[in-house]
């Protein structure tokens, strides 16, 4: 399909970016559209890591305040995966590993690249690099995020029968979660093969 951009501004710029961008579009019926602006966020590479024990069927998780999710529901301290902004590095699985040192203390003995996915394609550039971390849940977490950066954050180890449940009543609602939960539903009879020996 093709794309036309006429113009694009830049109207703010903090940690993240905002563009508008006047643009048209080859329509399916193969007509070019009128001219649109519409708004992208710039956010860049993010990775995100479903830290998994196949041997006991736990899952690493961490829970902090998110600005989005009060905003909207007053309901800001959100139960994620382990993730971070890749802030223009390349190298996304050491990223992914630096994030969970960083945010939990494990240190995944296995690292594979499940898949790359849009978060918001509508919206925002934000591409996140979905990772599976092996680990082993009876190590206690040992790290709560960057002091510098004012992050404060819990580790949970739960049961995977346990967090689709807490899926299931609402109380888990992030994307990265609700999607590598079930990536990992369909996965784990594969990994306890592989991993739980």
């Amino acid at each position: 399909m093709d794309v036309e951009i006429i113009d694009t501004k830049e109207v703010y710029r903090g940690f993240f970016r905002l563009f508008k961008v006047l643009l048209r579009y080859r329509r399916y019926d193969g007509r070019m559209s009128r001219e649109v602006t519409l708004e992208a966020l710039e956010r860049g590479e993010g990775v995100a890591v479903i830290l998994y024990d196949p041997l006991r069927d736990h899952v690493g998780l961490v829970e902090q305040f998110r600005i989005g999710a009060h905003l909207r529901e007053k309901k800001g301290w959100v139960i994620e995966l382990a993730a971070g902004s890749c802030q223009g590095r390349d190298d996304v699985k050491e990223v992914a590993l630096k994030e969970v040192r960083e945010e939990t203390g494990w240190c995944p003995s296995v690292m594979e690249h499940v898949r790359t996915f849009y978060i918001s394609p509508s919206g925002t550039t934000e591409r996140i690099h979905l990772f599976l971390g092996i680990f082993d849940s009876l190590i206690p977490p040992s790290a709560t995020g960057v002091h510098e950066e004012e992050e404060d954050i819990r580790t949970l180890c739960l049961p995977f029968s346990q967090v689709m449940a807490m899926m299931d009543a609402g109380e888990i609602n992030a994307a990265s979660v609700i999607l590598g939960m079930h990536w990992l539903e369909i996965h784990r009879p594969e990994l306890q093969q592989r991993f739980a020996k």
